[in-house]
Order: C-alpha cells, then structure tokens, then sequence
C-alpha cells in the first residue's frame, strides 16, 4: 500500500536474499526523539512538544485513513527530520503495524509494554485506540521528562489499575494552557 505521506518515512527500496530481507529507507538528518530527552533538561519545553505531536497526529491520521494502526509508537520510532529547534518528524518501525479498519478490533498483543493500552493488556479488543494511548504516553514523557509508570514494578498491571507515577512538582515549569 502506498504510504506516502510527509510523516512516515519513506520506503526506499527492498530487496531479499535466501538469508535476508533488506529495507532501504530514506536517510534522515536528525536524532531520535528519544535522544532529545534524554538531553541536559531531560524533557522538551511545550511548544516543542507540541510541534512534533501535532505531526505525530496528522501521521497518523493519514495512517488510519488507510486503516493501518502502528502499533509501536514510542520516542523511540519517532525520527527527526532535521535539527532545527522546532524539527520536522517521521514516523517508523512499522514491524508490529495492523491493518484495522474503524470498526474492527484486534486482540493478539504487539508493541511495547510500556506504550500498551490497557484494552490490549485486558486482551478486551483494541483498534486505533492503541496509538491514542501511546500518543498520550509520549506527550507525558515529553514534558514532564519522566515515566508515568514504575520501572521496578509489573507495568502491565500499573496500566490495566492506572497507576500513574506523578514526581513531585512535575509542571512546576508547564503552563495552565
């Protein structure tokens, strides 16, 4: 299916061997999400975090169109474009990708633990709801620099009993808006 779209990143080429599938990308400039975070401050100031959501949405939006769920997002399969201060975003990883139309929902669980949704963790169904919730972690992440979840306790259950980890004082330097 063609996926052209601003915001996922481009397929290349492919080509296969008896031993190996090879995937030729688009080569892209910037770091990942992931690594910004990781920087001095530890988290992305909001209209930042707002910039590269936004086309984390209109991604997936076009996505859905297609009734394709990504099924794995997280900071570290949204790429940066370019390394400007306010940078342009790709989507990629598509290994755990669906096709789900809108009133369709899947059971067998994809992705990463920590990004699951917890219809998917009840095994109750899931559809697009899935990248919703992971959109919801990432933006978490993004501005308070911190997991919502305890990495030293079972985060499948955190999710299924919405056990969310605030820190102390985490929007201390977050707007009302």
């Amino acid at each position: 299916q063609n996926l052209r779209c601003p915001g996922v990143v481009d397929l290349e080429a492919m080509c296969e061997t008896p031993e190996r599938i090879y995937v030729v990308m688009e080569k892209l400039h910037g770091d990942m999400l992931e690594m910004i975070l990781s920087s001095d401050k530890g988290r992305l100031p909001e209209r930042i975090t707002r910039f590269i959501v936004t086309q984390i949405l209109m991604a997936l939006r076009h996505l859905h169109s297609k009734s394709i769920v990504h099924c794995d997002l997280k900071p570290e399969n949204v790429l940066l474009v370019t390394e400007d201060p306010f940078p342009q975003v790709k989507l990629c990883d598509f290994g755990f990708a669906r096709i789900i139309g809108e009133k369709s929902f899947r059971r067998s669980v994809v992705g990463t633990p920590a990004y699951l949704a917890p219809e998917v963790l009840r095994n109750s169904g899931y559809n697009r709801s899935l990248d919703m919730w992971s959109v919801g972690v990432i933006i978490y992440v993004s501005l308070s620099g911190t997991f919502p979840f305890n990495e030293d306790e079972d985060i499948n259950d955190q999710i299924r009993n919405a056990a969310f980890m605030y820190p102390k004082n985490p929007w201390n330097e977050i707007s009302n808006d």
